[in-house]
């Protein structure tokens, strides 16, 4: 089963799983749980991103 998030799916009755670049991490005990945790996975690539912009720009 696949929530409305493609990176949520539930598989079987294992529990719920979240897809990442690097697998699957879970099992999560529902589809809510596995969306807060996908949210902060995000939220923490976008800081990574953000910083690194800050630190390696280049000088004029």
């Amino acid at each position: 089963m696949q929530s409305e998030n493609s990176q949520i799916v539930k598989i079987s009755n294992n529990g719920w799983y979240v897809e990442t670049p690097m697998g699957f991490d879970g099992p999560f005990d529902s589809q809510n749980e596995a969306g807060v945790f996908l949210d902060l996975i995000k939220s923490s690539n976008a800081a990574r991103v953000e910083c690194a912009g800050l630190q390696y720009t280049p000088l004029d």
